[in-house]
């Protein structure tokens, strides 16, 4: 009887270790890393004036108010890629042997698709496909901080159709609704408590659908001012899974055949967002523009997380996350009538502070740098190219200990993010 408690014990450790570990791994990426970055030309200005610029067909999935303002219909595609550079540096409290496990970061391909159909001088339609996030990180098997995760991986792919209206001279509305596809990907090393030479694993995939909207409004006080306005909704994913579990230690696996073929529910909601966005033509040639935003992951940190066993469990989860902020600047010149160069700034707040971060979220204050630059071919076609240096900071932790994980503790001498693309503008 006494055994049978102690197994009992141990297999609601288990069972809480393994759910917390799979929570924490859900939001890790998504986490600080809900991308503006899609490839359209506000790439160039680090998204400076995005919901107000109204310029190309990429407003559609911007703010969908600013497709009035469009003269024409309108195609643009983009296509490019997230080059990121992500180095750890092991701190002294680190009790796991193992490296820094050399450049985590993995390319990822961005890019987008947008347009815009003028059904009437006062109405026009549009449709967006894009991705709001996209990371995938490496750190190898022999990376000091291998029981928390060794490969995560979560991409996302978004069709948001759109309608906006010209109300007046001064006022346009526009409305979406979106449908989106991730996937999320999870690998780590699992410790076999010295019981046995070589690390067992751990790994998942799961796939979900979530549907969500997007509303804006775009104001004009006056002819060289435009003020933009827009609401992004939550989107609801749900994922599902059965951990695969390897070369497990004699009491790990005995554990495991306790617990059977749990299937773990995690839940996950990609924040709500606002965004207000000014421009101001300040000559002919000359614009400035500039946001201020708001994204709730207050809300995205507090979660339930379910265990489908022969008894339904339920663990809440709080991974104490604050709003964010975004602040950010830019402009745009026109040189001679075909070319017209972009740059901008852009801050953006941590998700999550020193003493609460975990390995899986390497993302700290953000800082955008953009550049970009535009060619107007004819009066139908333009094309664009723009480059925008992302550094996610130090993110530094305290030391940590997970459960047969041992202490954690160091911060990334190296965290940058690149995207590059190109893109071209189609007018007909």
């Amino acid at each position: 009887m006494n055994d049978l408690r102690v197994f009992s014990r141990i297999r609601r450790t288990l069972c809480l270790a393994t759910v917390i570990l799979l929570a924490l791994v859900t939001s890790a990426r998504a986490a600080g890393l809900l991308l503006y970055e899609t490839g359209a030309p506000d790439l160039g200005t680090a998204s400076a004036g995005r919901a107000a610029m109204a310029g190309d067909a990429s407003t559609a999935a911007a703010n969908p108010a600013g497709m009035t303002q469009l003269d024409r219909s309108q195609l643009l595609t983009a296509s490019g890629a997230l080059l990121p550079f992500t180095n750890f540096d092991v701190a002294s409290q680190t009790t796991t042997s193992g490296g820094g496990g050399g450049n985590a970061g993995v390319f990822s391909p961005i890019g987008g698709f947008f347009y815009v159909y003028r059904l009437s001088e006062k109405l026009r339609l549009g449709v967006a496909l894009d991705s709001n996030f996209a990371f995938t990180g490496n750190y190898g098997k022999t990376w000091v901080g291998r029981y928390y995760v060794t490969y995560e991986s979560i991409l996302s792919g978004t069709v948001n159709p759109s309608v906006a209206y010209e109300v007046n001279d001064w006022l346009s509305v526009g409305a979406g609704v979106s449908f989106s596809v991730a996937r999320l990907k999870f690998q780590s090393k699992v410790n076999n408590a010295l019981l046995r030479a070589q690390d067992g694993g751990l790994a998942f995939e799961s796939w979900d659908e979530a549907f969500g909207g997007n509303a804006g409004i775009l104001l004009k006080p006056i002819a060289k001012l435009r003020i933009g306005l827009t609401y992004q909704s939550p989107e609801d994913y749900k994922f599902g899974f059965r951990p695969h579990l390897t070369n497990l230690g004699p009491i790990l696996n005995r554990i495991r055949n306790r617990i059977g073929g749990s299937k773990i529910n995690i839940p996950m909601e990609v924040p709500q967002q606002v965004m207000l966005s000014g421009l101001y033509e300040v000559t002919p040639y000359w614009s400035l523009m500039g946001n201020v935003g708001w994204q709730n992951w207050s809300a995205f940190g507090e979660f339930p997380v379910g265990i489908s066993t022969a008894k339904q469990r339920t663990v809440e989860a709080n991974l104490h996350f604050s709003d964010t902020c975004q602040i950010a600047i830019g402009q745009q010149l026109r040189i001679g009538e075909k070319w017209l160069s972009s740059a901008g700034f852009a801050y953006d707040s941590s998700t999550v502070s020193k003493s609460n971060r975990l390995p899986t979220l390497p993302i700290d204050r953000q800082l955008r740098y953009g550049t970009g630059i535009q060619y107007q071919i004819n009066s139908d076609i333009t094309a664009g190219a723009a480059w925008e240096f992302m550094d996610a900071g130090p993110a530094p932790y305290a030391a940590r200990r997970g459960p047969l994980a041992g202490t954690l503790q160091g911060h990334y001498s190296t965290n940058y993010l690149n995207f590059v693309a190109l893109n071209i503008i189609w007018k007909f």
